[in-house]
């Protein structure tokens, strides 16, 4: 596998100059296609308050959100051009779950940023990364809220659990594996005595050199992985995403979510 395309999913957001960074990085050292998306989400308010609000309002929000992704798209357009990658611009109205659900078939990689609880987000979009992944069946890039991430990718943290999904992201991943300078195979809190050997193997076929590291430590899974990646300068973890349908909501296992809310680097999920 490689990477050919990339989803970038933009919108009225500070952290979009952030993410477009980050996509043209990786788009140059795969020399991959890069994919805008700008997603603009419909106005939503109450039924009693919507049928008392003027046709202005309306007309006021349509105008600032065209003005804002027209803004997007000179940023897009300019770093495409500066840093000579191939690149296409697209927009959609509606909630950017739905949009990137349906456009991520076609892409090798979906860039998205972060999303926590209490962020300003349309209602449907509060859990994006996360959702994306079990979704859409794509590996799902999410760039922390705050931080610059120029290099993606140079140092990888891989969680290994022995699970389908973290075999789906490790095989998602091998365009980024086969790049990188330094891989270490992180388990944590696993029984068994050598949990990451079999994996580093694997991977040692494939020409990797590969670091393995088993934790056993009272702290959650989620932070073990966060402060690993912290204390081995890994500039990328890559993990599974878990997760089940119930009543149309998708709910996540205690280490995916608490990555996705407190993550210090970019991390990369498969499901």
């Amino acid at each position: 596998m490689t990477i050919k395309t990339i989803l970038l999913h933009l919108t009225d957001d500070p952290r979009n100059a952030a993410r477009l960074a980050s996509a043209t990085a990786l788009a140059q050292r795969h020399e991959a296609h890069l994919v805008g998306l700008y997603t603009t989400a419909p106005l939503v308010v109450p039924g009693y308050v919507g049928a008392e609000l003027p046709a202005q309002v309306y007309a006021d929000y349509e105008a600032d959100s065209e003005a804002k992704a027209s803004e997007a798209e000179a940023m897009f357009n300019d770093a495409a051009r500066k840093n000579g990658i191939s690149a296409e611009w697209r927009t959609d109205r509606g909630f950017a779950r739905d949009a990137l659900s349906a456009q991520a078939f076609y892409a090798d990689l979906v860039i998205v940023g972060q999303t926590v609880p209490g962020d300003d987000l349309p209602k449907g979009d509060e859990g994006l990364p996360g959702d994306l992944a079990l979704a859409s069946g794509r590996p799902v890039l999410a760039i922390p809220g705050v931080g610059e991430y120029g290099t993606i990718g140079s140092k990888i943290l891989l969680a290994w659990n022995g699970s389908r999904e973290a075999a789906r992201a490790t095989a998602d991943a091998m365009p980024l594996l086969e790049k990188a300078s330094e891989i270490l195979v992180v388990s944590a809190n696993m029984k068994a005595s050598t949990p990451g050997i079999d994996i580093a193997t694997h991977l040692a076929r494939h020409g990797l050199k590969v670091e393995t590291k088993s934790i056993h430590a009272d702290l959650s899974i989620g932070d073990i992985l966060i402060n690993t990646a912290a204390d081995a300068g890994s500039d990328l973890i890559v993990m599974g995403a878990y997760g089940h349908s119930r009543l149309n909501e998708l709910v996540f296992g205690g280490a995916t979510r608490h990555v996705l809310e407190h993550m210090t680097v970019p991390v990369m999920m498969s499901h």
